[in-house]
């Protein structure tokens, strides 16, 4: 094929936009096979067999599966900043345990739910370096989501608003440690449970600052 004629539109559809949706539906794919079998179900063979795809196309949107396994962690750790900060848009900003509660609801509640989620984000980054490295970037990149967002933690002046950072930090670790805990079962929380305990647990740290 040709330059121009891979560049053509097809159906009214242009080149890139085909392109862009064969990749998400890739991401889509890998998602599934997390949610069917884990980190170990996921190969080049298994995702383009689940989005009905070449190999051809895999390595058109892909240099290889960990750019896959980070893409589709790319796309669930926006999704779960995205929920949150709309959460924290509807909550009035004097109201500290509503924001905090709105929060992590509707954080958690992207992968609550959905198997493939929540295991590209917390579960298969334990045996996966790529996957690791740009879970802690994430953990990084929400705790400044959080001080910038937060009222009350983006009112402190410097000094404090590091240190703010820092519990923002430790708080982080924690919950997500615990999320996995519920997710794969090793405690017993109902999802309205572990928001209440987690909101709880934040307020309490936050009324340190």
């Amino acid at each position: 094929m040709t330059s121009a004629q891979s560049s053509r539109a097809y159906r009214g559809v242009s080149a890139g936009d085909r392109a862009a949706a064969r990749r998400t539906a890739l991401i889509d794919a890998a998602l599934a096979c997390l949610a069917a079998d884990g980190l170990a179900g996921v190969s080049v063979r298994s995702v383009c067999a689940q989005a009905r795809l070449t190999a051809r196309y895999f390595y058109e949107a892909f240099t290889d599966l960990d750019a896959l396994l980070v893409a589709a962690l790319v796309s669930v750790t926006d999704e779960v900043e995205s929920a949150s900060v709309r959460a924290l848009d509807t909550v009035t900003p004097d109201d500290t345990a509503a924001q905090v509660r709105a929060a992590i609801s509707a954080g958690y509640g992207v992968v609550a739910t959905d198997a493939g989620k929540a295991n590209v984000l917390l579960v298969a980054t334990a045996g996966h370096r790529a996957l690791r490295t740009r879970q802690q970037q994430f953990v990084d990149d929400f705790a400044d989501i959080v001080i910038d967002n937060l009222p009350v933690l983006h009112a402190l002046p410097g000094q404090r608003r590091r240190e703010a950072r820092v519990l923002v930090l430790f708080l982080m670790a924690g919950s997500i440690e615990l999320i996995v805990a519920v997710l794969t079962r090793r405690v017993r929380m109902s999802q309205a449970d572990l928001v209440d305990r987690l909101t709880s647990l934040w307020l309490a740290a936050l009324a340190t600052l």
